[in-house]
């Protein structure tokens, strides 16, 4: 039995979306593209039939302390009963084992004493009385966070590994992982729910950033995001799904191709028989809808051979 998706009340939630991109400390590069994915992120999320009101999304661009983030975050979580979301583009910076989330006057020898220790952010989420409690953590070994205590009833969405950089290409307007959020509001799964719901957003985003994009340097390695679903938002509908009703089109099944592509290029594990698979499923819906003789279909078929000599490690 399969629960249908449930949307959050857009008068009950709140946001609270952070950016840090310009640093003193000279070995913190800046990160121009942290403002510009929080204010296009903002834009989304409060688009039609999203899950927040824009009037109740709070932007914070290089807050000069903690107390500039936690403040805001305290009063949001008062005013949000239904899904409370934070959102921070900028450096992730760790202590031993604790990720920290790096300020503008953040100093790499005093980390403890000039960052926003992500505890602080988890641990005021959690004690939220909130039904949905949702971090993206877009910074680099932002997966730190899953170890930490005031993880556990928080849905995490890490932009990199605990020991991965996050990475934002040059020449993006917006980080790679607000690009791929960005990418699944604004063009949807042809072959997904009538509704995005997080866990398909945590799939998605973790196959998108499971590979180098193009333009990095060599040796560059991919982030390997990493994520956590609460029991209690395992249902949660974000938005409506632009693509749904289109799987079975030209343009659907391309999409769905280009997805699959992604998924044998992904670095884990099993995911090249995944790709073999979504490839077997696709050539079918084709011959199916399409017929045997269309481009598409023999597009496809290729695309199937090229997988199982992908997985077959050929590749």
């Amino acid at each position: 039995m399969s629960w249908p998706p449930r949307a959050a009340d857009p008068e009950r939630s709140r946001a609270v979306l952070v950016s840090v991109s310009a640093f003193r400390d000279p070995g913190l590069d800046p990160l121009p593209q942290a403002m510009a994915s929080v204010d296009e992120l903002a834009d989304a999320l409060a688009g039609p039939g999203g899950p927040l009101r824009w009037e109740r999304i709070t932007r914070i661009h290089d807050p000069r302390s903690a107390d500039e983030v936690l403040r805001p975050l305290r009063a949001a979580a008062a005013d949000s009963p239904d899904l409370l979301l934070l959102y921070y583009a900028g450096h992730g910076v760790p202590a031993g084992d604790r990720l920290h989330l790096a300020l503008p006057d953040t100093d790499q020898d005093a980390v403890p004493t000039t960052a926003l220790p992500v505890q602080q952010v988890l641990d005021l989420l959690q004690q939220a009385p909130v039904q949905h409690r949702l971090a993206w953590l877009d910074c680099c070994f932002a997966g730190l966070a899953l170890d930490l205590p005031g993880a556990g009833d928080v849905n995490l969405l890490a932009a990199a590994d605990r020991t991965r950089k996050a990475l934002s290409p040059p020449g993006d307007r917006t980080t790679l992982f607000a690009g791929a959020v960005l990418e699944l509001l604004r063009e949807g799964v042809p072959d997904g729910p009538e509704r995005l719901t997080l866990p398909l957003l945590h799939r998605r985003v973790e196959v998108t950033l499971g590979q180098v994009p193009p333009g990095m340097p060599r040796r560059t390695q991919a982030p390997d995001p990493c994520h956590r679903l609460t029991h209690t938002s395992a249902d949660l509908a974000l938005a409506p799904n632009p693509a749904h009703g289109t799987a079975h089109t030209a343009d659907g099944l391309r999409a769905r191709a280009r997805f699959a592509v992604r998924t044998a290029r992904s670095g884990r594990p099993g995911r090249r028989a995944q790709a073999v698979a979504l490839f077997t499923e696709l050539v079918a819906d084709a011959e199916r809808h399409l017929g045997a003789e269309h481009p598409v279909t023999g597009d496809l078929r290729q695309a199937l051979t090229w997988s199982r000599w992908w997985a077959e490690g050929k590749g």
